[in-house]
């Protein structure tokens, strides 16, 4: 290994190293890395800028619009309210209920901005019933991070896989989407094993949430659902029409902010995450600068030669690494780190790509489950206080038995 490439390396594990520990905001380290690789004379500015995909960050652009818009009509609170109505009483088919709406919306939106917007309206229900809010916040937790794992669009690193590997929307929803649907019930059931006790009495409570019709936008609500219903088709296209993903996503979104009567400047503002995506595009120019360099053909190499011929070792290798490693680590950096060696391992063993790819999606957006550091953004968004105890009872059962089900549905599918 040359000087390059050991300063290189010094300067990613030194970042990787930061971000991990969230001594500093996680975008303060990424761009200090790629700064010290350019000041090193290690890449030329206008490589690094090349290496940003701007695929995954145009996606991301116009979903988190698209989001902040739907967020307006107050359809999500108005499904919360059906579901209640539809328990009759029930705490565990309420629980049932409000998990799998928190899974159906992870999948079509994204699962932070999901609990973002369902954490509240669990709470109140939860108070409203005189129910103990713990079992609907985890599996709420749960529920959209398995949610997320089974589009294209739930889950940053599905996002980065996708637009790397040039999966479509398609090809997760075929691949991904049968898992994930058996991940949501063996969680759903764990919980409510777990948590039996508490979801055995009947509500002492009573409420009524009728104010949710009245909040829907009637205005905003009718357009609103002919885009995300337009787009959502248009990713199904995907290869008829010959589009990429980001220009789906942001055209729907120039579709929103020129026919819905929103405040665009509020809108662009407020909705749209942008540290998210700075902090993308420094990772993409970090990770790119040391495949650049050949670090990680050499790692990949490394893997190759433990790992030998046999692609089903290896992608239990990948799942089990990724779901592992996800729950105490920010899944998009690792993801972002691990696609690159993936497509070199693929390429020097001749192995099929696809199965390395799903078993990197599967154990990056579950293994999320695991603790709460893995769940973080999900935990601290549920409203509902959680300790790193509580939280791994029953998330390190929840892991274990979804990442050994994806086992099972990754050597029998793509054997």
């Amino acid at each position: 290994m040359g000087r390059d490439q050991l300063v290189a390396l010094a300067i990613f594990g030194g970042t990787y190293g930061l971000i991990i520990s969230e001594k500093v905001d996680r975008l303060a380290a990424a761009m200090a890395g790629i700064c010290a690789m350019l000041i090193m004379g290690l890449v030329e500015q206008s490589e690094a800028f090349s290496f940003i995909d701007f695929n995954t960050i145009g996606l991301l652009l116009g979903m988190m619009i698209l989001v902040g818009i739907v967020k307006k009509t107050g359809l999500v609170e108005l499904a919360a309210v059906r579901a209640i109505t539809l328990s009759a009483g029930s705490p565990v088919r309420l629980l049932v209920l409000l998990s799998s709406l928190t899974a159906l919306l992870s999948a079509m939106l994204d699962n932070v901005t999901t609990v973002l917007v369902m954490g509240p309206i669990m709470l109140a229900v939860c108070d409203a019933l005189d129910l103990n809010p713990m079992p609907f916040a985890l599996s709420m937790i749960f529920a959209s991070n398995i949610g997320g794992t089974a589009t294209l669009v739930g889950d940053p690193p599905n996002i980065l896989i996708g637009s790397a590997a040039r999966l479509s929307f398609n090809d997760f929803l075929l691949n991904m989407a049968p898992v994930s649907l058996v991940c949501l019930i063996l969680s759903l059931g764990i919980v409510v094993v777990i948590y039996r006790r508490d979801l055995m009495d009947r509500p002492r409570g009573g409420a009524s949430f009728n104010h949710a019709r009245q909040r829907l936008d009637r205005r905003l609500t009718p357009r609103v659902l002919a885009i995300m219903g337009g787009v959502l088709a248009a990713f199904l296209l995907h290869g008829v029409l010959h589009l990429e993903a980001a220009t789906i996503a942001l055209t729907g979104a120039a579709l929103a902010m020129l026919t819905c009567p929103v405040n665009v400047e509020e809108l662009i503002t407020h909705e749209v995450d942008w540290t998210t995506l700075v902090f993308f595009s420094a990772l993409f120019m970090l990770v790119g600068t040391v495949d650049h360099l050949g670090v990680i053909e050499m790692a990949a190499k490394g893997v190759v030669s433990h790992v030998g011929g046999s692609p089903h070792i290896l992608s239990m290798t990948i799942l089990w690494a990724s779901g592992l490693l996800s729950s105490v680590l920010d899944n998009v950096p690792y993801a972002a780190a691990m696609i690159p060696m993936v497509k070199n391992v693929s390429h020097l063993t001749g192995f099929p790509p696809e199965p390395l790819w799903w078993s990197l999606a599967l154990g990056a957006c579950l293994g999320g489950n695991g603790t709460l550091v893995g769940a973080s953004a999900n935990a601290e968004r549920s409203g509902c206080q959680i300790t790193f105890r509580g939280f791994m009872k029953t998330g390190s059962v929840v892991t274990i038995a979804t990442l050994a089900v994806s086992a099972a549905y990754v050597l029998i599918r793509y054997s």
